[in-house]
């Protein structure tokens, strides 16, 4: 192992030890970790909106990071090519490259004279834009210009998993509120028959607690044999029920419970579970 491929090595290996409470806190740790990895002058995180083609300054180390905090411009520069062509750039004389913008410098006062520039993809999609500038070493290497694009393609990845996870959880929360919201009882387990809906209303009618929640199917049969019946027929056939009726006995009174039973989907249209809508139909 190479002393650089050591360095590498540590260094994500101390990224993924940490626990992150934001984006933000990412992409200050990469900067930082990668400007202090490749030796640099000044480092640039860009935050990338692709539909309006403009990129945003969100981290700066560096000489002049106060002048340039914040500064939001249209696609332009290295920085621009690199998000438009989703490329990574190795641009040694930046005199010499076309796609230099001089901006940046005169308004700073910075010299540029040298670029390493990542694309930060999730999902195929720029989601940012990584520049790190003048090797104090006197020039970037192409071993350390790869190490960077392994690096941050592996910290855009992770925060494209954060992402999937937070979408995730948020579209849980939401089907979890609209299900304890329903103005009948819902009953619902997973495919390996774990109960994992209870909603307040099915608890009114069968006036129980919370003791059912993570139970497993069969203990349902105490309650109403039938649900369980049915349950099982969605979930090893795929058998559903409409506008059925069932007596149950509740509290030592007999409770008539119209009901249907349903297969419960993922987003991609998979079986996932099956469940039972239901109403105390007993007075009607």
């Amino acid at each position: 192992m190479t002393e650089m491929t050591k360095k590498c090595y540590d260094m994500v290996d101390e990224f993924l030890k940490k626990r992150f409470l934001s984006e933000d806190e990412i992409w200050n740790f990469y900067i930082a970790e990668m400007a202090s990895f490749l030796n640099c002058e000044a480092a640039t995180y860009f935050e990338a909106n692709d539909e309006k083609k403009v990129l945003m300054i969100k981290e700066v180390l560096g000489p002049v990071s106060r002048e340039i905090g914040n500064v939001a411009f249209k696609y332009e520069g290295i920085a621009g090519w690199c998000a438009e062509n989703k490329t990574a750039i190795f641009s040694s004389n930046v005199m010499k490259d076309p796609r230099f913008s001089r901006k940046m410098d005169f308004a700073s006062g910075f010299r540029t004279s040298s670029i390493l520039a990542y694309p930060c993809l999730a999902g195929g999609k720029i989601i940012g834009v990584a520049e790190f500038i003048n090797s104090k070493s006197g020039e970037f290497s192409e071993e350390e210009f790869m190490a960077g694009r392994v690096v941050t393609r592996l910290v855009s990845q992770y925060v494209y998993i954060l992402r999937l996870e937070e979408t995730i959880k948020k579209l849980s929360f939401k089907g979890e509120s609209t299900i304890n919201n329903l103005s009948g009882g819902f009953i619902g387990v997973d495919l390996e028959g774990k109960i994992i809906f209870f909603n307040p209303k099915a608890k009114e009618i069968f006036e129980v607690g919370d003791e059912y929640s993570q139970k497993s199917l069969g203990d349902l049969a105490n309650l109403c044999p039938e649900f369980v019946e049915r349950l099982n027929e969605v979930l090893k056939v795929g058998k559903t029920v409409r506008r059925q009726e069932v007596k149950c006995l509740v509290g030592g009174r007999a409770k008539v419970i119209g009901y249907s039973s349903i297969s419960i989907k993922g987003v991609d249209g998979k079986s996932i579970g099956a469940g039972v809508i239901f109403q105390d139909i007993t007075n009607l």
